[in-house]
């Protein structure tokens, strides 16, 4: 679903007061515009929870090599425990795409719209790491291709961090 289907959602699901107030000149664009960022806060701190579901199966697989005697290899998995961490803080600490009523520079809708695609193109991105973790937890109980799963969950967490560093270039852009 398209960010402006789910911004005609939230208006149809607003009060008769809100209605009337979208009379008011100017106070419309004003509200599409809250609300877009709004939503994009949203699908960013939906991706946010996803990746924090991979704390219990970093847990789980700590156990697992624990319980097998390979407790050496947990190291590298802390690294990829704190790649998930820094991935879960952009997350939820991105820019909105906020601009005052006095601001210089004004975000346009256009932007809040690319904003939004931006950020719903990574869930699949947010996705493959998950997969990669429960293989890794699966991995973990078997005792079989450690480093593999760590290396591609590795890479999978950089490419995602990469590509979300990617954001504050569509916000730069003027």
């Amino acid at each position: 679903m398209d960010l402006q289907s789910k911004l005609n959602q939230v208006q149809g699901n607003e009060s008769f007061l809100e209605k009337i107030k979208r009379w008011i000149p100017g106070y419309d664009g004003y509200v599409n515009r809250d609300n877009a960022r709004e939503l994009d806060t949203i699908l960013r701190n939906q991706l946010a929870v996803r990746l924090d579901t991979n704390k219990i199966k970093i847990t789980n697989t700590v156990s697992n090599l624990s319980s097998a005697g390979k407790l050496f290899e947990a190291s590298n998995v802390d690294k990829i425990d704190k790649k998930n961490e820094t991935a879960i803080a952009k997350f939820k600490s991105a820019a909105r795409g906020y601009s005052g009523a006095f601001d210089i520079v004004k975000i346009k809708e256009e932007r809040l719209n690319q904003l939004y695609a931006f950020d719903e193109s990574l869930l699949s991105n947010v996705e493959n790491v998950c997969s990669l973790f429960s293989e890794l937890e699966t991995a973990s109980a078997t005792g079989n291709e450690i480093k593999e799963a760590v290396a591609k969950i590795s890479s999978s967490l950089d490419e995602l961090i990469l590509k979300f560093n990617d954001r504050e270039n569509i916000l730069r852009a003027l």
